[in-house]
């Protein structure tokens, strides 16, 4: 299953909006209001779960400067991956969405497809607080 943000721009470089989501402290600000738990676990993993959903542990895996960055699942009952998109608009904007990839068999696609698609939304939206 695949699902894709909605795209925004954004007033910032792609280089420098790079920077800021390759730092992993960053996430817990362009987290949705809805998460139960957030923790940081180490420079390239986190660990943090939605109400009512269970813990999802994510580590940094490709960085490819400036357009791309991939975070993998790991530890959890579904195997996905959620990719940053950033794309060159000038020197000083950028267009930025997410894109999450699962392996998941029908009947979870059913049940997770709406909460998962409004949680990439909410982060790629929540994005623009890393703005300053």
């Amino acid at each position: 299953m695949t699902l894709k943000s909605n795209p925004n721009e954004l007033n910032i470089s792609e280089k420098n909006l790079f920077d800021k989501l390759v730092d992993i402290n960053n996430f817990q600000k362009i987290m949705p209001e809805n998460i139960s738990k957030f923790e940081i676990i180490d420079s390239n993993t986190l660990i943090f779960s939605l109400k009512g959903m269970p813990e999802i542990k994510l580590i940094f895996g490709e960085k490819k400067s400036p357009s791309l960055i991939i975070l993998n699942s790991s530890e959890s009952k579904i195997s996905f991956s959620l990719s940053a998109h950033i794309n060159k608009i000038d020197d000083n904007n950028c267009s930025f969405f997410l894109e999450f990839n699962g392996d998941l068999n029908p009947m979870i696609q059913m049940m997770v497809k709406t909460p998962l698609q409004t949680f990439i939304n909410d982060i790629s939206k929540n994005t623009t607080s890393l703005i300053s």
